[in-house]
């Protein structure tokens, strides 16, 4: 088998064979012979039920590990990019590939959702080295179930992965992504996307504010990416004679454009260092993600880091679509909305203006309004498109020394 038959053998253009050029000699030098264990239907009866999906999807899997089997190009694909994911040194960036219907038909997702269970055995021999309990690389597994139910409303209902998806695994096989109960944990130094946060060194409250240059529209929001700087209005954070200066941030994520605050550094510390471990939270899909499920996995989080890694964790993050304030006015009474008002809310990051259609309507170009009208959410998406308003996502952090406060939003009932 060689890189023109396998590209032959999916209908790939010649930009794909181009791009895979760079990894082809490399991975087929270390590929093993005779089938993949991960594509073997024994592999699949001990990972899958893992993952709580539907066992009718068994049969699908089935049907594809048939396919490689009797399909030297299908058993190569397969290889490729289980290698450049997850076993190569560094993460292979592999190009937008055209889902593979040419060889596994409607079964074509099925095929790419093998690979995503393809890391689970690397993941239990990292936390095994890591002195973690393999329960814990089980439950990761949970996350695929969801990824089932974003490709299946992106593809006329059929089962399956989307292989865009699939790099997230790679940080499972690293050791630095972790499921803790409800929630995911990205291990990693407080992110960029976050604001400056200082608390009073005598009674513990709280100053939060933009930082340098984050750019804002005249009503407080993030403008979307390819805004003009001469329409935005930008911020600055600045440090001189013993004070810090900037734009404040309220716990409601409102910016006080019009205002600037100025606090004293003897008095005020921030709250965690450019180089601390800050990690972040992920929500994986599958609903049930009420704030005592969210209050349980913070805190049991907590306890983890401190366990496994010896790390005082300051800090947990998040940034995502589930956080846009315009839920507040849209779902009110949603969970979404709960785990956002039990935070410290604060302005996303600027986007495209298509955040949350991916992960509810299975594709980033989907059209939310040729979608069923009997759905919650899915009207929540459109009355905001309707009324001119752009998708985007917000972002709130919770300190862990006030994670036995959650439930009774905290930071909003401190807001001056």
């Amino acid at each position: 088998m060689n890189l023109d038959s396998l590209c032959a053998a999916f209908d790939y253009p010649e930009s794909v064979k181009h791009a895979l050029y760079e990894i082809w000699n490399e991975a087929v030098a270390q590929m093993p012979q005779g089938i993949l264990p991960f594509m073997a239907v024994d592999f699949c009866r001990k990972y899958y039920p893992l993952t709580n999906g539907a066992p009718e999807h068994l049969e699908r899997m089935k049907e594809c590990s048939r396919i490689a089997a009797e399909n030297p190009a299908a058993m190569h694909l397969a290889w490729l990019l289980h290698y450049g994911t997850f076993l190569r040194n560094k993460l292979f960036h592999f190009p937008d590939l055209p889902l593979p219907e040419k060889v596994f038909g409607n079964n074509a997702g099925m095929f790419q959702f093998m690979l995503s269970l393809s890391c689970l055995p690397l993941i239990e021999k990292k936390l095994n080295q890591m002195n973690i309990p393999v329960s814990f690389a089980h439950d990761i597994a949970k996350w695929a179930k969801g990824t089932i139910r974003i490709y299946e409303t992106g593809h006329h209902c059929l089962p399956g992965f989307n292989f865009c998806q699939l790099y997230w695994m790679r940080y499972y096989t690293e050791g630095k992504l972790f499921r803790i109960g409800r929630l995911e944990y990205l291990l990693h130094n407080a992110p960029a996307w976050m604001p400056a946060v200082y608390k009073n060194r005598y009674d513990g409250s709280l100053k939060v504010f933009c930082p340098d240059r984050w750019r804002f529209l005249p009503d407080g929001s993030r403008p979307l990416a390819e805004t003009p700087d001469e329409e935005t209005r930008i911020t600055s954070l600045k440090i001189a004679d013993g004070r810090l200066t900037g734009t404040p941030i309220l716990p409601n994520g409102k910016v006080l454009l019009d205002r600037t605050e100025s606090i004293r550094l003897d008095e005020w510390e921030p709250v965690c260092s450019p180089w601390e471990p800050v990690p972040s939270i992920h929500i994986p899909g599958g609903g049930g993600m009420t704030p005592e499920m969210v209050k349980q996995s913070m805190l049991e989080a907590k306890q983890f880091f401190r366990k496994y890694f010896n790390m005082d964790i300051r800090m947990f993050v998040c940034c995502s679509w589930i956080l846009n304030p315009d839920w507040e006015r849209e779902l009110p009474d949603s969970n979404m909305v709960k785990f956002l008002q039990e935070g410290y809310a604060f302005p996303g990051t600027e986007t495209q203006g298509k955040e949350g259609l991916f992960f509810v309507f299975g594709s980033d170009d989907a059209d939310p309004f040729a979608f069923p009208k009997e759905n919650r959410l899915y009207e929540a998406f459109r009355r905001i498109l309707k009324s001119g308003g752009i998708l985007r996502n917000g972002g709130v952090f919770f300190l862990t020394d006030r994670l036995n406060e959650f439930g009774t939003q905290y930071y909003r009932r401190n807001l001056d």
